[in-house]
């Protein structure tokens, strides 16, 4: 991990507290794994990055990804970028094949909010456990993360780590 990228950072750490505390009680689909293991999973793939300007205010965004989706938490305590970040990475409105695709949408011509949204994918299809074979069948998510894929194509972040793990896992559907 980046020097900078320390779980030292008082950002960082802030993030973690907030998630942890958002996402108590909650579980990973399918498996008895605390929920909050995902965003910091997230956090970690965008850690490692090497072909993206990660910062501070990136990882702390992605370790609280999920925050205003699935809790009663909300950001608003945080730095604007990172509010922004988490924001347009959001879908409150449900799931579907609809909403996935107009999330994607939304983040069409936002960097960073793509590399969370790409580290998001590629944590959920990568994971080993039932329930992530019944998500990777799912049509509306291989078409979204087609999208998805497109979207960080034309946004120029093909040359990322997380644009070529991601864009492997589309390629096997086809």
């Amino acid at each position: 991990m980046k020097e900078i990228l320390s779980h030292g950072d008082p950002l960082i750490l802030t993030a973690c507290i907030h998630a942890t505390i958002a996402h108590r009680g909650q579980l990973r689909k399918g498996t008895d794994i605390p929920y909050v293991t995902h965003p910091l999973q997230v956090a970690r793939i965008l850690a490692e990055e090497a072909h993206y300007p990660v910062s501070s205010e990136l990882i702390a965004a992605s370790i609280l990804h999920d925050v205003v989706e699935d809790t009663e938490y909300d950001v608003d305590s945080f730095p604007e970028n990172v509010r922004k970040i988490v924001y347009l990475v959001s879908d409150p409105t449900g799931e579907g094949f609809g909403h996935r695709i107009e999330a994607i949408q939304r983040i069409q011509n936002e960097a960073d909010a793509i590399m969370v949204k790409m580290a998001d994918r590629y944590s959920n299809l990568s994971e080993i456990n039932d329930y992530s074979a019944i998500y990777q069948a799912k049509p509306d998510v291989r078409e979204s993360s087609r999208a998805l894929v497109m979207v960080a194509k034309e946004a120029g972040l093909e040359g990322t780590d997380v644009f070529l793990k991601l864009s492997d896992i589309v390629k096997k559907w086809e």
